[in-house]
């Protein structure tokens, strides 16, 4: 049986020198690995390591094949070169060592010829091709994602990485290629970048000087490649260890779940004022950044010149962790807790500009393309409460929204009494009289008390009539599900909200419920879940998509319209629903859809998200103005919403391009009652200017 062998040794005096250099670089990536490591124990605990195939399964596919990171064509091309060729260079050093140092033969035949030689040749080029690719891109292309924002990194860092990549490749094919042709291998042809560069020594140099030259090179390849394994540790290389270990610590529940505050304990923690109050999850994902920028090239936040920059926010936070953290560490190791001392570890000012804390719209975006599954969102809400709730410093129109919904129920501060007028000359039942209705519709506030939001849900259930759906409404019981507040920071109250409103619910024994608002459907859907509330949720889309499929409601009126689709952030991104949507406009005669440049998951928000739909822009490009001038620029002539939110921002900012005229803002159910009234109905035919009056 044919077995080819190589002697890694063949021209090496004193070998076993090796393993003492690799034991001195492991003992040293220990030790940078324990320096991080013990930063993260600073935090609250958390359980990360349940469902392990699911975790594995999410390791496959992004840090394997990296579908995120593929997104971008350039960047994926090389990460996948470059790990995927390491991955099969490793492999391919681990067969050579348990062959040659331990004589254990696990491969033999043509196949280690093949895999032990031409796979790792090619391998080993591909390895190549994606760090020049990566150099170009930082040197050359130089795109703005990857511009240094934060302190925690040197600027060389990338440039030491890439070349020592490059040095560790290269010289290993010049060492196989001088073994190659000094012993005149009979299988060389199957090593045929290797065999290159050896014959191209051979044809200006003697024997003799490449067998000296082999034995420099060996050495350096050897003492580069352990070195960069103690150096890891030390850089922003060490997301190629953190991004994989991060992505299976991911959070696998639903998307936009929030940690419940625990208000009864008797010492609650209040958000997150220091290092202390993030779980180590929260800090080991501040060690995970790649600095690679995706965050902040899809927040709509830094997109339109505010504070915020999430890939700024997290290099900040690893920045104070890895200069207060190991103080708090060794606090931490003697049993010390915070108050015991003043370990000057705040947060939000000193770190975090409460300017960027609060632009963010909370929509998610940053979370979606992250490809090491950073989570930002949660971080920032935790920040909130602690100013919320403790420190009292927050925007001040949100005073007026909390002291509504406090007082009233709602944010826009009407009496309960005034919520069911929406409903008249409309025959909406009462759960109270019909509590045998298959479907609690819930209008919300916006349905309740805006009058752009009364129109659509009327819309809704004059569809819900025609379609014959068992509904009814809970009318003056119905409170705000507190979103707003629970995102903008106000744990407490948005607990007494929630709990109100289970208890209501329970009360009836509602099993289904229809939403008109996005926010409502995720708070019930994920929130609400949390704390003990068991109902299926169907946003308003979802329901007349399959009235629409199983015949109950048909389209027959041609509404001739071209029509561009927003995704809104909480149906999208936190719902995981993008098609119901665009089901309900392909059942629309005469209805022609132009996507925006950004849509499905990368849809830009519309700006109202995280309570800022309650608070006023002091910095930049008003975020619905951009997304309006994205819709404008499709050239549709009509604009279709989900949310009562997105519709006012949409609204709002269309009317402030100038385009009121020309250009419609409706709601999908509002589209769908025009197509099912043969001779037009009450569809919203109100211009984009008088909408904005309303808001």
């Amino acid at each position: 049986m044919l077995v080819a062998t190589r002697d890694v040794y063949w021209n090496i005096s004193n070998g076993y020198l090796l393993y003492l250099v690799l034991v001195a670089s492991f003992a040293v990536f220990a030790y940078g690995m324990w320096q991080r490591i013990r930063l993260w124990f600073i935090g609250k605990p958390e359980v990360r390591w349940d469902q392990v195939w699911a975790r594995l399964r999410r390791v496959w596919q992004h840090a394997g094949l990296q579908r995120r990171l593929a997104q971008n064509r350039v960047a994926g091309l090389f990460h996948i070169l470059f790990s995927w060729g390491f991955v099969i260079l490793f492999l391919g050093t681990l067969v050579v060592m348990v062959h040659e140092d331990f004589r254990i033969r696990i491969m033999q035949g043509r196949f280690y010829l093949w895999f032990q030689s031409l796979v790792l040749d090619l391998a080993g080029i591909l390895a190549l091709v994606g760090v020049v690719i990566a150099w170009v891109r930082r040197s050359v292309a130089k795109p703005r994602a990857l511009s240094r924002v934060s302190q925690p990194t040197s600027p060389l860092d990338d440039w030491v990485f890439l070349a020592h990549m490059f040095l560790i490749l290269w010289t290993g094919f010049w060492t196989e290629g001088i073994r190659l042709v000094a012993t005149d291998d009979p299988w060389a042809a199957w090593s045929p970048i290797g065999l290159v560069h050896g014959r191209l020594l051979a044809s200006f140099m003697s024997l003799e000087a490449m067998l000296v030259l082999h034995r420099i090179l060996w050495w350096f390849h050897m003492i580069i490649s352990f070195t960069l394994i103690a150096y890891l540790p030390f850089s922003k290389m060490m997301h190629i260890l953190m991004g994989p270990a991060n992505i299976f610590l991911s959070d696998l529940r639903p998307n936009g779940i929030l940690a419940t505050t625990d208000l009864e304990s008797e010492t609650p923690v209040l958000g997150a004022a220091s290092l202390w109050d993030f779980t180590w999850k929260d800090l080991a994902d501040l060690d995970a950044c790649t600095e690679c920028g995706r965050c902040q090239e899809n927040c709509p936040a830094f997109l339109t010149g505010k504070p915020l920059n999430p890939k700024k926010l997290i290099l900040d936070l690893q920045h104070h962790l890895h200069e207060k953290g190991p103080v708090l560490a060794l606090a931490a190791m003697k049993g010390e807790r915070p108050g015991e001392q003043p370990f000057e570890s705040e947060l939000v000012g000193p770190v975090v500009d409460p300017e960027a804390l609060w632009s963010c719209t909370t929509c998610r975006a940053c979370m979606e393309v992250c490809p090491v599954y950073i989570e930002h969102v949660p971080k920032i809400v935790e920040m909130r409460r602690h100013q919320v709730m403790l420190q009292g410093e927050f925007p001040q129109e949100l005073n007026l929204t909390f002291k509504n919904l406090e007082r009233q129920g709602n944010p826009w501060g009407m009496g309960a009494h005034t919520r069911t007028q929406w409903t008249e000359g409309l025959n909406v039942p009462l759960i109270a009289d019909n509590p045998d209705a298959e479907y609690l519709f819930w209008p919300g506030c916006s349905g309740a008390f805006d009058q752009r939001g009364q129109k659509i849900v009327r819309s809704i259930v004059q569809l819900f009539d025609q379609a014959g759906v068992s509904y009814a409404i809970l009318g003056k019981e119905e409170k705000c599900t507190g979103d707003s507040a629970r995102r903008a920071g106000n744990e407490m109250l948005f607990q007494q909200l929630a709990m109100e409103n289970i208890e209501t619910l329970k009360g009836y024994g509602v099993k289904k419920i229809v939403t008109q608002c996005p926010h409502c459907f995720h708070t019930f859907d994920k929130d609400y879940r949390e704390m003990g509330l068991d109902v299926e949720v169907i946003h308003h889309t979802q329901l007349l998509a399959q009235l629409v499929k199983e015949g109950r409601l048909k389209p027959a009126r041609e509404v001739a319209q071209t029509v561009t689709y927003h995704d809104s952030c909480y149906l999208g991104r936190y719902g995981g629903e993008y098609q119901a949507p665009r089901d309900i406009l392909a059942a629309l005669p005469g209805v022609e859809l132009k996507e925006m440049e950004r849509h499905g998951s990368t849809a830009m928000c519309c700006g109202a998200g995280g309570a800022r739909m309650w608070m006023e822009e002091h910095h930049g490009t008003r975020v619905n103005v951009e997304r309006s001038r994205q819709a404008i620029a499709t050239g549709a002539t009509t604009v279709a919403t989900n949310c009562p939110f997105c519709m006012t921002m949409l609204s709002d900012g269309i009317a402030a391009e100038d385009n009121s005229e020309q250009l419609r803002v409706l709601d999908l159910a509002e589209m769908l009652l025009e197509a099912v009234t043969p001779e037009g109905g009450p569809a919203a035919e109100q211009t984009v200017a008088q909408v904005g009056e309303n808001r």
